[in-house]
């Protein structure tokens, strides 16, 4: 994950969230972090960098790849993401992992030094994302590849807008625009992908949509997870009145009800997988 004006995702108690969350936010997406390390398809003894790790899920799958003579350097812009990353390294015993604060948008590291960058929903959310594409082909090594993910549009992602939406119904303004620079939504067009990464020096450009699901025992289970894992929504609820909330949550409890499944409630979502050369 990372930090924009309006979306900071990057505060101690939001990353506590991703790390309390962890294996389930990794679950509903599944399929495209398999798709990105597919992408990037790392080789034994391989350097991989992984940007906007989050909790760093995705990269351990090609942690696993590059085997012990290879490295992840698993990153991310918040000191709280990447401690989290750490002890979930340790926990699965990757000893080839290393864990470091890194800005996407000013990659510390030397010029054609690794083969290849992941990110997994979290390039969307850089101020200046052709920065970060810049950066990502100046520290690829010639003829290797970034594969990230981003969300796709928002009425194709439910699971991400509902708690939102029902926030707004009820006259209140959740900072920052989700459709502007660093939103969530600023790369859901492939077309605006595209177009940066061309202009950062990438030649060979390549989409898929990749659908997903996210799975809540509960209204309370999914307001639980979603009103801690996005920072500006975090942030906004945790100012609000018992009674503020008790109204949004039977709103809420309408919108999901469609989405009912015989073990709670299955919302859909949409990532968009994006490889380039």
């Amino acid at each position: 994950m990372s930090k924009a004006e309006g979306f900071d995702f990057s505060g101690d108690q939001v990353a506590a969230a991703w790390e309390r969350y962890r294996d389930r936010l990794f679950e509903g997406q599944r399929r495209l972090s398999e798709w990105l390390v597919d992408r990037v398809d790392p080789q034994p003894g391989q350097t991989i960098l992984e940007l906007t790790a989050g909790p760093g899920e995705t990269g351990f799958l090609a942690a696993e790849r590059v085997g012990t003579e290879g490295r992840l350097i698993s990153s991310d812009v918040s000191e709280g993401m990447v401690g989290a990353a750490r002890r979930g390294a340790e926990a699965r015993g990757l000893t080839n992992v290393e864990c470091r604060v890194i800005d996407a948008q000013q990659i510390d590291m030397a010029d054609a030094s690794v083969d290849g960058v992941l990110s997994r929903f979290g390039l969307m959310l850089v101020p200046e994302p052709g920065r970060a594409f810049a950066e990502c082909r100046r520290v690829l090594r010639p003829g290797r590849r970034l594969a990230y993910g981003v969300w796709g549009p928002p009425d194709r992602n439910p699971w991400l807008t509902f708690l939102a939406l029902a926030i707004m119904q009820h006259g209140h303004v959740i900072p920052g625009d989700p459709f502007g620079p660093g939103g969530p939504f600023s790369l859901a067009s492939p077309e605006a992908s595209r177009d940066l990464l061309m202009a950062a020096g990438f030649t060979e450009v390549e989409n898929e949509e990749i659908p997903g699901v996210f799975r809540y025992a509960s209204v309370d289970d999914y307001w639980d997870v979603q009103s801690s894992i996005g920072g500006p929504i975090a942030g906004l609820v945790a100012s609000l009145s018992d009674d503020e909330r008790a109204a949004i949550k039977a709103t809420l409890e309408t919108m999901v009800a469609p989405f009912r499944s015989d073990d709670g409630y299955e919302l859909p979502s949409l990532g968009i997988g994006i490889s380039a050369e």
